[in-house]
C-alpha cells in the first residue's frame, strides 16, 4: 500500500509539471498545449512506473520500456514539426514535448529534486525568452517578396541599388520573364525597420508593376 501511495505521488507530480509547462502553450495557442503536455509528462512517468515495477525481483532490464519513450516521444515531435513556405515551423513545440517527456520519466523514477528542476528550467525559458527572441527577430529578420518589374528594366541593376538603399541584404534571388513583365523572388534579411524600408522603397519604384510580401 505505501509503494503505491508513493506512485500515486509520483505520476501527481508528473501531472503538475506538464500542466505548468504546457500552459505556456497553451496561451500562445500552440499545436502541443495544457492537455496535451499532460498527458505526455503523465504517460513517460507511468510507463517509468511500470518498467521499474516489471522488472523488480526479477532479470528483466528495468531501463528497456523506458527507453522506447524516447523513441515515442520522436514520433509525437516530428508530427508537430512543418514546413511552410520555405519556414519550419513548431520546432519549440517538438522540443517542449521532447523535455515533457524526460521531466515525466525523472518524476516517474522518483527523482523529484530533477524533475522539478528540470519543470523550472523549462518553464523559465519558455516564459523568459520569448522577449529575447523579439528582440533578436528585431535586429535580424528575413522577408520574401514576390516582384512584378517591367520589361524594360535592368532588372538586376534596379534589385542591387533597392537593397543597397534600404540597407538589407540579398539572401536569394530568382527571376523568370513573360512577354509582358519580369517576375523575380526576392529573399532579403535585416533589421525589421530596414525590411520596412525595402518594402516602401519597392512601392515607389517606378520599374515595379506590382508586388507581394510572402
Amino acid at each position: 500500500m505505501a509503494e503505491d501511495w508513493a506512485e500515486l505521488w509520483k505520476l501527481l507530480a508528473a501531472v503538475a509539471a506538464g500542466a505548468l509547462i504546457g500552459l505556456e502553450r497553451e496561451t500562445h495557442d500552440k499545436p502541443a498545449g495544457f492537455r496535451t503536455n499532460i498527458l505526455i509528462c503523465l504517460g513517460a512517468a507511468l510507463f517509468t512506473v511500470v518498467s521499474v515495477r516489471m522488472a523488480d525481483g526479477g532479470t528483466v532490464d528495468r531501463t528497456r520500456i523506458a527507453a522506447q519513450i524516447v523513441t515515442g516521444v520522436g514520433f509525437l515531435g516530428a508530427g508537430a514539426i512543418i514546413q511552410f513556405r520555405g519556414n519550419v515551423i513548431g520546432l519549440t513545440t517538438a522540443a517542449t514535448i521532447w523535455v515533457v517527456a524526460s521531466v515525466g520519466m525523472a518524476f516517474g523514477a522518483g527523482a523529484y529534486f530533477l524533475g522539478t528542476l528540470g519543470t523550472l528550467l523549462a518553464t523559465g525559458v519558455l516564459f523568459t525568452l520569448e522577449s529575447a527572441e523579439d528582440l533578436i527577430a528585431h535586429w535580424r529578420s528575413i522577408a520574401t517578396f514576390e516582384v512584378d518589374f517591367l520589361p524594360t528594366n535592368n532588372v538586376a541593376t534596379l534589385v542591387e541599388r533597392l537593397v543597397h538603399e534600404a540597407g538589407v541584404r540579398r539572401k536569394s534571388w530568382t527571376v523568370s520573364k513573360n512577354p509582358e513583365s519580369v517576375v523575380g523572388r526576392l529573399t532579403v534579411s535585416g533589421p525589421a525597420a530596414r525590411l520596412e524600408r525595402f518594402q516602401e522603397a519597392l512601392a515607389r519604384e517606378p520599374g515595379v508593376h506590382a508586388f507581394r510580401r510572402l
